[in-house]
């Protein structure tokens, strides 16, 4: 085989690689982009209530976002999740679960209660940013 057939036979092979590289790297970009598109989520937090506190007592939800709170009563009396000012009143029986959906329109610090227990100290805050 003569040189010249030779050069001729690496430069192609060299291209046909180049090529191929070029090609899987797009082809990988691609895929990246697919999986880091923007996704609507809906947040979701767990909230214990427990014999006279919450757990958290301060709880932050971003504003306009649908949050889905896990409310699990780990006491033995029956508790709520009590946010007047948005609407919020769910039971819970002593031992269950409750899951509600919040959507705040308006940013601010409300105040959080159990409407059994707030005198003996099951307070605490939600705070919409």
């Amino acid at each position: 085989m003569s040189v010249k057939k030779r050069v001729i036979g690496l430069v192609v092979v060299l291209a046909m690689a180049v090529v191929m590289t070029t090609l899987g790297s797009t082809g990988v970009f691609a895929e990246s982009g697919d999986v880091t598109q923007p996704m609507e989520t809906v947040k979701s937090l767990e909230v214990e209530l427990n014999d006279n506190y919450f757990n958290p007592n301060a709880i932050t939800i971003s504003n306009g976002t649908t949050t889905t709170l896990i409310l699990k009563n780990k006491g033995k009396k029956e508790h709520t999740f009590t946010v007047e000012k948005l609407g919020i009143d769910a039971e819970v029986q002593p031992g269950k679960e409750k899951t509600i959906t919040v959507e705040p329109k308006q940013p601010g610090t409300y105040e959080l209660i159990c409407r059994y227990h707030f005198q003996g100290g099951m307070v605490g805050k939600v705070i919409v940013k």
